[in-house]
């Protein structure tokens, strides 16, 4: 929790909230990255990270979710594996998706949402990697 509330604390104070609103609305659809703007140091993770570059992320309008990508390695799969027959929901206080579903408590993942020099950036709030999106 304190991680949240650090990172919308750097978003506040550097003036670059989101400049639109996000809703439910704007978020369906797929999401592809752009590319993964923070990179990590830890070689285990090396992976992960490489699939993440090529990953879609799709919200539908009956809540469902599905996270694929062109470059599957074996810790993406289990990622995914995690995120299979999800749902996702927003937080519009605090611009978060959380995905899960009611049994777990929307907590497999946490996405922060944030708009920054025009560009709509994902913080997967359980790893280090932000991740610029474009809706396709």
């Amino acid at each position: 929790m304190k991680k949240y509330l650090f990172i919308l604390s750097i978003l506040l104070f550097s003036n670059h909230i989101i400049s639109q609103e996000i809703t439910q609305e704007n978020i369906i659809g797929k999401w592809k990255v752009i590319k993964v703007l923070k990179k990590i140091e830890n070689p285990n993770l090396k992976d992960i990270v490489k699939s993440f570059n090529t990953a879609i992320f799709e919200f539908k309008e009956n809540s469902d979710f599905k996270l694929t990508t062109a470059d599957n390695s074996k810790l993406f799969s289990m990622f995914t594996n995690m995120t299979n027959n999800s749902k996702w929901k927003l937080n519009k206080n605090n611009y978060v998706i959380s995905i899960g579903n009611q049994s777990d408590g929307y907590n497999i993942l946490k996405i922060i949402v944030a708009e920054v020099n025009g560009k709509i950036i994902f913080h997967l709030s359980e790893t280090e990697l932000d991740l610029e999106v474009q809706k396709v």
